[in-house]
């Protein structure tokens, strides 16, 4: 028999696989082009994986920095008219 705490645990990874959020609310990183949607769990998932990469705040930045200079040279080299701007 399983007591309160438990229950709320179980509840609560329950729901996190229930609740689903659409990709287009997402940064790159965390979409999952497979499906339309990430589960909350899975959205944790990538989280701690992120997370536990010991990032400094100042290393995440410079990493998502480049990243956006690469996509708008990209994008300039291609020819396009307009950018499209990735957000954060």
């Amino acid at each position: 028999m399983m007591n309160g705490y438990e229950l709320l645990e179980l509840f609560g990874r329950q729901l996190r696989e229930a609740i689903e959020v659409p990709n287009s609310w997402l940064p790159e990183e965390f979409r999952d082009e497979r499906t339309d949607s990430v589960t909350l769990a899975d959205l944790e998932r990538k989280c701690d994986i992120r997370d536990s990469n010991n990032m400094t705040d100042h290393e995440y930045e410079k990493a998502e920095k480049a990243k956006r200079i690469l996509l708008y040279t990209e994008q300039v080299n291609s020819g396009v008219q307009e950018l499209t701007y990735l957000q954060k």
